[in-house]
């Protein structure tokens, strides 16, 4: 059996709450009442409900291939500061605001094994680009880096060199028009350069990173929490052309607007970023008995898959609406 259906919004930013409501209509409620408790919503539900269908997928690409984006950006812009030939640098951001790193080793002696790094944003917008997030999110917060071992001299183009680390989010900070979201959280990574190929390849693991949101909903608010356990991703830079490839696995737990959704999140395709965008590849949801798939079906808007139980449901969604339910 299956079921088609295309989803298109007006464009206006849609509160969790109206989507969970809408989901627990359609689904015939929840469990929890009164009382306070969590509904929990269903991924199986996906099959027949849009509104769990776009509910997922929004919260899977923003803690899948967003959360590795948003913390290689930061990786990125430890690299540009370490080169630029001083321990202190601040500069500018894309759109506005400042980016700062502070390193002990900078320009020829690159970082070095011990050391601690603070990469330090002020209201800077442009400079992270990630699925899942506005392009004109304000971020502030500081990320340190605490340097493990190192081989050659990081960032330095004419030579391979390695290094690994351990990078730590300290309420780092988003803000947009859509809400406000909170990275906290620890991963262990490591990158390498080949001289050959200018291609930088860093991966990455984590027990736990916490996305505390609260997302503009009219007049008010709606605080939630999203958190990802077992997270693992990997991404391939190319310098010339500039290409981005994110590989990304973890268990998502959604805690927002009186209702909660637990899934897995996988690229069994690596997907391509350009610009924070996804242009290429797969995302996958998965629990016991269904499985959702996210493929970009142009630049502005995705396809949703959902497999249940011998049904499927799929539908199209944009991806500014995605960004608006995830409030990043």
């Amino acid at each position: 059996m299956s079921v088609s259906k295309t989803f298109r919004s007006s464009g206006a930013a849609v509160a969790v709450a109206v989507a969970a409501a809408a989901v627990l209509g359609a689904c015939g409620g929840g469990s929890g009442g009164s009382s306070g408790g969590s509904n929990v919503l269903k991924l199986s539900s996906a099959v027949q409900s849009e509104h769990v269908a776009r509910y997922a997928g929004a919260f899977g690409m923003l803690s899948g291939p967003g959360v590795a984006a948003i913390y290689t950006s930061v990786v990125q812009s430890l690299l540009t500061g370490v080169t630029a030939g001083a321990g202190n640098t601040m500069t500018s951001c894309p759109a506005s605001g400042s980016i700062s790193v502070l390193a002990q080793g900078a320009g020829v002696s690159g970082l070095q094994s011990g050391e601690t790094a603070t990469v330090g944003f002020n209201q800077c917008v442009g400079q992270v680009k990630a699925p899942g997030v506005s392009d004109s999110a304000s971020i502030t917060g500081t990320v340190s880096v605490q340097i493990q071992n190192v081989h050659g001299i990081v960032g330095n183009a004419s030579n391979d060199w390695s290094y690994s680390a351990i990078e730590t989010a300290n309420a780092l900070t988003l803000v947009s028009s859509n809400g406000k979201t909170v990275v906290n959280g620890t991963v262990s990574y490591t990158m390498s350069y080949n001289a050959a190929t200018g291609i930088t390849t860093t991966t990455a693991s984590s027990p736990t990173v916490t996305l505390d949101r609260n997302q503009t909903a009219g007049s008010g608010s709606i605080s939630g929490k999203i958190t990802i356990t077992s997270l693992m991703y990997s991404r391939v830079h190319g310098a010339d052309p500039v290409t981005d490839t994110l590989a990304t696995s973890g268990d998502i737990s959604v805690n927002a607007a009186d209702a909660t959704i637990a899934f897995a999140v996988s690229t069994p395709t690596p997907v391509k970023v350009n610009g924070g965008k996804v242009t290429a590849g797969v995302i996958q949801l998965s629990t016991s008995d269904t499985v959702e798939t996210i493929t970009p079906k142009d630049e502005s808007s995705v396809t949703i898959t959902v497999t249940s139980n011998g049904k499927t449901g799929t539908y199209t969604e944009t991806v500014d609406d995605f960004r608006s339910l995830a409030g990043a």
